[in-house]
């Protein structure tokens, strides 16, 4: 009971959440968010393969994990 009560909380938070930010954020800064997100997944997405299939080519790897994580710390 508790935990249903929990997600719809979760749920109405999130759909705020969204609606302001939709609503009440400059065209800029979701760009700006779109391109950090994007980044995000991108090194995730490296970070997994590394973790599931290997690193050999670790050099590529370092590079292009390392590019991914300085991008979204600049950005």
């Amino acid at each position: 009971m508790r935990s249903a009560a929990m997600a719809g909380s979760v749920r109405a938070v999130a759909r705020r959440f969204l609606s302001e930010y939709g609503g009440g954020t400059a065209g800029r800064l979701k760009a700006l968010d779109a391109f950090l997100l994007y980044v995000l997944l991108t090194g995730a997405l490296q970070f997994g393969y590394c973790l599931g299939v290997g690193t050999f080519p670790f050099n590529s790897f370092l590079s292009g994990f390392i590019s991914a994580v300085g991008s979204f710390i600049l950005g």
